[in-house]
């Protein structure tokens, strides 16, 4: 009897140290599932930069001092932080607008923003994500709005569930840094893993902050590598015919979604216009989408869309970059007609 039950005192004590074990290793596995950094290889399907910038939210009165109030410009200063992260993590990008805008002047903007504060608001935002779940990594940027967050934030995270997701925030402030803000978010947030690594510097410094948040991008984990196209290989892509008169400029459109909306358009006549000294312009009836589609970088014979306007823009010249200008395509022949554009134009598929 002894012996029966020494076994099974063992044989108990075996399953129990298995178990243990079984339970150990699953910690460990989850907890190295949950720190092992991303590498986004030719795009990021399931990384979404969402934020919150004055800019964005707030009618300019022409009387503004943009001296004293410079962040209410576009683009804000967060803003610009979140152009640089969606380059260089190729994920989407959204911006938190609410329904109703801010001042423009900033101590009547701050003023509203504490009244919001102190009475635990949450703004109606004029927008939502289409699909939160598709989303593994989210990139979380505000600016800090009386030792908090904009409350508008509140109402996004509230209305979009990040818990599981991976998230990173980046913030431009003043004297006050974080603040309580990231406890805000903490607590709105309790199932977001939310990351220790947080990106913010002062309102002042955002706009010349572009090699440090690029490397604070890159140190996390998350890059996006896409080889350049050589414009030789534009023969391959789908092209568009620009007629005017007996002259025709034809242009390689990219696979952008703005670029599917320009095809989904034609055949089209419409007045083409002089806009500054290096660009043709024309307005489509519809806006195009933009959800997926690169910013515009290059020079001369860049095809692009400026979404702030409207305006499809033939640039015939050098621009600088704009978070609002997305690139459709670029030129394969003609780009000398460019600056001969005027009256009405027909633009088709390319035979």
């Amino acid at each position: 009897m002894k012996k029966i039950l020494t076994m099974l005192l063992t044989l108990a004590m075996s399953f129990t140290l298995v178990a243990c074990r079984t339970a150990e290793e699953s910690v460990e596995i989850e907890e190295s599932s949950r720190n092992k950094e991303t590498t986004v290889e030719g795009g990021g399907a399931n990384i979404l930069i969402a934020y919150f910038t004055w800019a964005e939210n707030a009618v300019l009165e022409e009387d503004v001092d943009v001296v004293t109030s410079p962040s209410v410009v576009v683009p804000g200063n967060v803003q610009q932080l979140a152009t640089w992260i969606q380059e260089e993590t190729g994920g989407d990008i959204f911006s938190i607008r609410v329904t109703d805008p801010y001042p423009s002047d900033w101590d009547a903007c701050l003023e509203r923003a504490n009244e919001e504060r102190g009475s635990d608001v949450r703004p109606e935002l004029q927008d939502n994500v289409e699909n939160i779940d598709q989303y593994d990594t989210v990139f979380l940027g505000y600016p800090n709005w009386w030792y908090g967050v904009p409350m508008a934030l509140l109402s996004f995270l509230e209305q979009n569930d990040l818990s599981g997701k991976d998230v990173y925030l980046f913030c431009s402030h003043g004297t006050g840094g974080l603040a309580n803000s990231v406890e805000q978010i903490v607590e709105t947030s309790p199932e977001a893993i939310i990351s220790d690594s947080i990106f913010d510097c002062y309102e002042e410094e955002a706009a010349s902050s572009e090699d440090e948040i690029r490397s604070w991008v890159n140190d996390l984990g998350y890059s996006f590598s896409e080889e350049p196209k050589d414009r030789d290989d534009t023969a391959s892509q789908r092209q568009i015919s620009v007629r005017i008169d007996d002259n025709t400029i034809v242009y390689a459109l990219n696979d952008g979604s703005a670029a599917d909306s320009l095809c989904e358009m034609l055949p089209l006549s419409i007045e083409v216009e002089d806009y500054s000294t290096s660009e043709k312009i024309f307005y489509p009836e519809d806006g195009l989408d933009t959800s997926n589609s690169p910013f515009a970088k290059g020079g001369s014979g860049t095809l692009a869309y400026y979404e702030p306007w409207g305006d499809v823009v033939f640039f015939y010249g050098e621009y600088n970059e704009n978070p609002g200008l997305f690139e459709l395509g670029q030129i394969v022949s003609g780009e000398e007609l460019i600056s001969q554009m005027s009256g009405t134009i027909t633009i088709e598929i390319a035979e």
